[in-house]
């Protein structure tokens, strides 16, 4: 009965020692508020607590840089940030590598981190040109070639090729029935530096329409949402491939929901669109729209 005493004691020793250990280690939630409020040196001390007792806290390494660098200690900093880099490979935390770097006036290695995390895509990358913790780097001629970079990410729809899969709809069009009769006019035009198709359908009926259209570069499909005056509304996902622009998806009108495929092919100097509708879950397909659109002269 002693020794069950003894043993029944020490296991309420370690316990209470291990609740203990928790509630001494600073919260997320606590660490970040004094992150927030800029109280540098108490945060210093929160993220040191939490990444001693989680070392795979990648965003407690990155906080705990950037609190370092606030301080001045832009050694620590940089140790901080390269933990956080290691831990998650993320762009924000190299770039928090190259301002320890540029405020150590060490430009070698600041040139070399803010390239990385430029290259591995860093938000808002035209923040580079005038960041005041850079500003060691602008004298030298190797800011140029990175403002060059730069500017290629800041404007990623531009300078990706898939992003630029449907430019060939881009154009002001008179739209031809099979016939050769027009039955409309569309103007499609690229907006936001490339990253929408915005589609401008006037029918030769009185009827008007738009669609919105864009790359998913999670997805690598393309998507376009297309409204009209009569309320329908066309919801379709697709790919570029053998030349044309495939989608597929659904019709929703108030009286309810048709499959349809539009294929946009590129003839060149002018672009076929042919739709398809299927009212059996896709078992047959019937034309509903076979049109070819003629650039204005």
């Amino acid at each position: 009965m002693l020794k069950r005493s003894l043993f029944s004691a020490a296991i309420v020793f370690v316990i209470a020692i291990s609740v203990l250990a928790q509630t001494a280690t600073p919260s997320m939630k606590d660490a970040d508020a004094l992150f927030q409020n800029q109280k540098w040196q108490e945060a210093v001390s929160a993220y040191s607590a939490i990444t001693a007792a989680d070392p795979a806290q990648g965003l407690a390494w990155y906080r705990l840089g950037f609190a370092l660098n606030s301080l001045g200690k832009y050694e620590e900093g940089a140790q901080a940030f390269q933990k956080a880099v290691d831990i998650g490979h993320r762009p924000e935390s190299m770039y928090g590598l190259a301002h320890s770097y540029a405020l150590m006036k060490d430009k070698d290695r600041a040139f070399e981190w803010v390239t990385k995390a430029i290259e591995n895509n860093l938000p808002q990358p035209r923040r580079v040109r005038f960041d005041p913790s850079l500003a060691i780097l602008r004298d030298d001629p190797r800011f140029a070639e990175l403002l060059t970079l730069v500017d290629r990410k800041a404007h990623v729809c531009m300078n990706t090729p898939e992003y630029r899969q449907f430019d060939f709809w881009v154009g002001d069009w008179q739209v031809l029935n099979k016939a050769g009769q027009q039955v409309g006019t569309n103007n499609v035009v690229a907006l936001q530096s490339g990253c929408i198709i915005e589609e401008n359908w006037v029918s030769g009926a009185g009827g008007t329409g738009q669609s919105f259209n864009f790359y998913n570069p999670v997805t690598h499909k393309w998507h376009q949402s297309y409204m009209d005056s009569d309320g329908e509304n066309w919801m379709m996902d697709g790919e570029f491939k053998d030349g044309a622009m495939r989608f597929e998806g659904a019709i929703y009108t108030p009286s309810g929901k048709t499959m349809v495929k539009v294929t946009f092919f590129n003839l060149g100097d002018r672009v076929r669109q042919l739709a398809e509708t299927s009212n059996d879950q896709g078992q047959t397909w019937i034309t509903g729209f076979d049109g070819m659109y003629v650039r204005k002269k």
